[in-house]
């Protein structure tokens, strides 16, 4: 006669059946991500941060700037830094997506620089997703829930991961690659729920306890280090225990050693918070905000994820723009219904009712960014469902499960069929919605596929977002289109006048188009709203040079390059300006040649317009025989580069030089 198959086969049977379904699902959902550029904080977190680009000191590589998507979350710093150093020596530091005037193979070597962080994403969301079969496959087979979902619990747990995994509602925390936080800190938080989870159960050793209670405190610890979120979660395990865990009949079941070590992990995150502050972000009195105005505005919001939990569609990067709530009045609907959940939640949990661990974990999650403290660059995102999703789907999925078994034993009495009945019904349910659900993931990840694309999106889904008008006007700016560029800009402007950036990147796009004295006056006005808006003295310099306005000029790319001083385009422009202009009180020939060498060095001496500019300083400050080598390594590095169309312009100039005189600008 055979054997029967012990439990613990059976444990590694599902456990290989839930990696081989989730990686597969996950794997198609997100295969349209690779293709994702960087946009938006991605910019920040990745392109302008030089932290990333050393892995050693670790304390480096686990800071950022202020004010960056990752500051002040080192496991999520790090992580970008792993990233750069196991990037591709060739394309590491190809990190913005090609023109279309670029070459070919420019796009492909993005690519495969972009992929390696898409891949740490996926990954991260998969482990996450996996945590979350685990604990909820745990939490189903619980004490307090065993009588009914035990002998189900697999199925049910691979159900709710499934359907949360590839939920579009997450693309904006996996496919935004800046938002990894949010994903980081969502697995650490599962993990030490599940760990803590083993840690209680009865029948494991002392050695396996001290294992899972470490191994707890540590994911709660990596998690503090991930996002600021990651506050609640200490509470979190002892809610569970209190709702669904077994109380000890004896000190062999304490729990005091893992609530102390968990408490102890807070102490990480204040640390984290007092290090690396946020003043331009976070706090009370920003554009208007306060924490009243903000918990008005945010039951509308805390809606408006739940109807996209249910139906995510029209899902949006950015909700910059969305409309303050200034009385309880205009937001009494959304008021009443959260607060009617949430009293609810609260009764479940004095009466122990397991529903009240998804409904707190939903609510707690949200809290510190949907409660009182302004997030005034960011009154709502996405990626802040990442965790609260989990408890939405858990309740949907095991609510449905048990309607059907109070309804199939009334209309389905023979026990064989109604098991046949209901695990077809199953199947069919939950294949479709992870069909359904990823395949709008599935499209919603090609939206990313260029910073146009996204932002396009954005604007013909938030309409009234100036952010998104900026951003997209920024980029019809850069492929010339530059009276669409215009609409969009000063549409922003209307939306917020009080932009600084908004008439910073006008003023040129109306410069360009011939309107200078309305261009000047949008780049004057950025100033006026925003003196550390350094960027605007550069185009201001272009305005005036382009006018033949030669002094003002010069004074305003002196500002610019006093503001940035490793810059090499606003070096060479002020030093192009001191060497070239036709009026003599510009004209500062040694200065010129000071930063055009800095620009040559910052280059490397692999900048055709450095060298170019370096030749004319050198002339101007009666270094010829200096002007005419510069000139000709200039005109080699053309040739190395196929430009043909630089090469007459700096073989006159050589010859020049090689006469003795110095070139001149036109007025």
């Amino acid at each position: 006669m055979r054997e029967p198959r012990t439990s613990s086969p059976r444990r590694f049977d599902f456990a290989l059946i839930a990696v081989l379904v989730l990686t597969v699902a996950g794997v198609w959902a997100y295969s349209t991500s690779f293709a994702g550029v960087f946009v938006f904080d991605d910019k920040f977190a990745i392109s302008d941060n030089p932290n990333i680009k050393s892995l050693w000191p670790l304390t480096r590589a686990m800071s950022a700037p202020p004010e960056m998507p990752v500051s002040g979350r080192p496991v999520a710093s790090l992580t970008l830094a792993i990233n750069y150093a196991l990037a591709p020596d060739d394309v590491r530091d190809v990190l913005l997506p090609p023109g279309p005037a670029a070459p070919p193979d420019l796009r492909a070597r993005f690519l495969r620089n972009v992929w390696g962080y898409h891949f740490f994403n996926l990954i991260a969301h998969l482990l996450a997703a996996l945590a979350l079969c685990g604990v909820a496959r745990r939490t189903l087979s619980s004490v307090r829930l065993a009588s009914e979902f035990k002998e189900h619990a697999s199925a049910l747990a691979l159900a709710i991961s499934l359907i949360w995994m590839v939920h579009p509602l997450l693309t904006d925390a996996v496919t935004y690659v800046a938002q990894r936080t949010e994903v980081l800190m969502g697995l650490f938080c599962l993990l030490m729920l599940y760990c803590a989870i083993r840690a209680g159960e009865r029948d494991i050793t002392a050695g396996s306890r001290r294992f899972w209670t470490v191994a707890a405190i540590v994911s709660c610890a990596l998690g503090m280090g991930s996002k600021q979120t990651m506050v609640v979660a200490p509470a979190m395990v002892w809610l569970w225990d209190w709702l669904l865990g077994e109380r000890a009949a004896d000190g062999s079941r304490s729990r005091r050693g893992l609530y102390a070590g968990l408490a102890a992990t807070w102490a990480v995150l204040a640390a984290l918070v007092w290090m690396e502050r946020w003043p331009h972000s976070i706090g009370f009195a920003r554009e208007g905000w306060t924490p009243w105005t903000y918990l008005l505005t945010q039951t509308g919001v805390i809606m408006h994820y739940i109807r996209l939990s249910f139906v995510p569609w029209p899902l949006a990067l950015d909700y910059d723009g969305w409309p303050m709530a200034r009385s309880i009045l205009t937001v009494a609907p959304y008021a009443l219904v959260l607060i009617v959940l949430l009293a609810a939640t609260i009764v479940a949990i004095v009466r122990r009712n397991p529903l009240g661990f998804p409904a707190a974990w939903f609510f707690a999650f949200l809290a510190p960014s949907s409660s009182v403290l302004p997030l005034a660059t960011e009154i709502a995102a996405e990626r802040r469902m990442y965790l609260p999703l989990a408890a939405i789907v858990a309740i949907v999925v095991v609510g449905a499960f048990a309607i059907w078994q109070r309804l199939a034993v009334r209309f389905v009495p023979d026990a064989r069929r109604r098991h046949r009945v209901g695990t077809a019904a199953s199947i069919v349910t939950v294949s479709a919605l992870t069909i359904a659900l990823g395949a709008q993931t599935y499209t919603r990840n090609m939206d990313f596929w260029s910073d146009e694309g996204i932002w396009r999106d954005t604007v013909e889904k938030r309409s009234a977002n100036p952010r998104a008008r900026l951003n997209y006007g920024i980029d019809l700016y850069a492929a010339g289109r530059l009276q669409e560029a215009e609409r969009e800009l000063r549409e922003a402007v209307r939306l917020r006048d009080t932009s600084a950036a908004a008439h910073a990147n006008l003023g040129p796009v109306l410069c360009a188009l011939g309107q200078f004295d309305e261009g000047i006056a949008h780049l004057e006005r950025a100033l006026a709203l925003d003196p550390e808006y350094t960027t605007a003295h550069g185009n201001l310099g272009e305005a005036y040079a382009t006018q033949g306005k030669h002094a003002l000029a010069a004074r305003q790319f002196t500002l610019a390059v006093d503001a940035s001083p490793d810059n090499p385009f606003l070096l060479n422009r002020l030093a192009w300006l001191l060497a070239t202009s036709p009026e003599d009180d510009v004209r500062k020939g040694a200065r010129a040649v000071d930063l055009a060498g800095r620009a040559v060095s910052l280059t490397s001496r692999q900048d055709l317009m450095s060298l170019e500019t370096l030749s004319a300083a050198y002339a101007e400050a009666g270094r010829f025989e200096d002007a005419v080598n510069t000139g000709r390594e200039a005109l080699a590095l053309a040739e190395r580069q196929g430009n043909g169309a630089a090469a007459p312009q700096l073989a006159n100039r050589i010859l020049l030089f090689e006469a003795r005189r110095k070139y001149r600008e036109t007025q």
